[in-house]
């Protein structure tokens, strides 16, 4: 699976029309069109998750640049970002003086 970062998108667009967008060019597996937590509003942008690799090269070959109601939209892959990995907190053992006796 290919995913597919859309910049631009219309903020009256709902997944299913970019769903039908994009499934001129291949088969669309998740669409998600990100948007604010307490309104709810479109942030006009979204991920596209195309099931097979030329299905994505076609989508953005067609669709990257194109206009939609006025907007000019980007398409392109998606970046993995992955969490950075946590190193391990190594404290220092202090030595505990040796009691004679």
């Amino acid at each position: 699976m290919t995913k597919l970062f859309v910049v631009g998108i219309p903020r009256d667009m709902d997944e299913i029309e970019l769903l039908e967008l994009f499934s001129a060019y291949g088969q669309v597996g998740i669409v998600t069109i990100v948007t604010d937590i307490k309104s709810g509003e479109s942030k006009g942008f979204g991920f596209v998750h195309m099931e097979d690799q030329p299905g994505a090269e076609r989508a953005i070959q067609a669709l990257n640049g194109a206009e939609i109601d006025d907007r000019k939209i980007s398409v392109r892959i998606a970046e993995n970002k992955q969490a950075e990995p946590v190193q391990p907190v190594q404290s220092e053992k202090k030595k505990r003086p040796r009691l004679r006796g």
